[in-house]
């Protein structure tokens, strides 16, 4: 729980009006300075653009945050999500697998497959997997949320992800949410 109270962003903007978080974390300086690092280098292609208007939002779990990045420039054919998923221990972008003990992923992916199987949301469940085959780490993007992780297919226009809820992962996880 101290991990929470010790990450703090803060604002800041580019000429071009670019809004961006940096990254404040008393723990370790150096994890932050790599943080830092790490969003300003996914964001030179906005920083030199004329015009552009951004945000950020974030949403921390554990030793984990995933960082959402708005980027609408002039020069962008649309808006542009970005998402970095931090470890606190290293400030490096890691796999959202980093979440799972290491023994207990080949667990927690038969548990995500099956609650795949069950969902309600058609599209998305098609999407998601291919006749006969089960999902690999590799075959859909995650996203953070409040009460678990979202799936998302690679591909595919699925506008309802299928939601995991923390409970039905949690003997999977490094460590125990609150």
């Amino acid at each position: 729980g101290t991990t929470f109270s010790q990450l703090k962003f803060t604002d800041k903007t580019f000429d071009n009006g670019m809004r961006y978080p940096v990254v404040h974390y008393s723990k370790d300086q150096a994890v932050a300075d790599t943080m830092n690092a790490i969003i300003q280098r996914n964001l030179m292609d906005a920083e030199v653009s004329d015009f552009c208007i951004g945000d950020y939002g974030l949403v921390q779990k554990g030793n984990h945050v995933e960082l959402h990045l708005i980027c609408n420039c002039i020069d962008f054919a649309e808006t542009d999500h970005r998402y970095l998923f931090f470890s606190l221990e290293t400030g490096q972008v890691v796999a959202y697998t980093d979440l799972f003990d290491s023994k207990e992923k080949d667990k927690a992916l038969k548990r995500i497959n099956e609650l795949v199987s069950n969902a309600e949301d058609e599209t998305c469940k098609s999407e998601l997997t291919t006749e006969g085959e089960s999902l690999n780490w590799g075959s859909m993007t995650y996203r953070l949320y409040k009460d678990g992780i979202e799936l998302h297919p690679q591909t595919g226009a699925c506008e309802n992800p299928v939601k995991v809820p923390w409970t039905e992962i949690s003997t999977y996880l490094k460590y125990n949410f609150l």
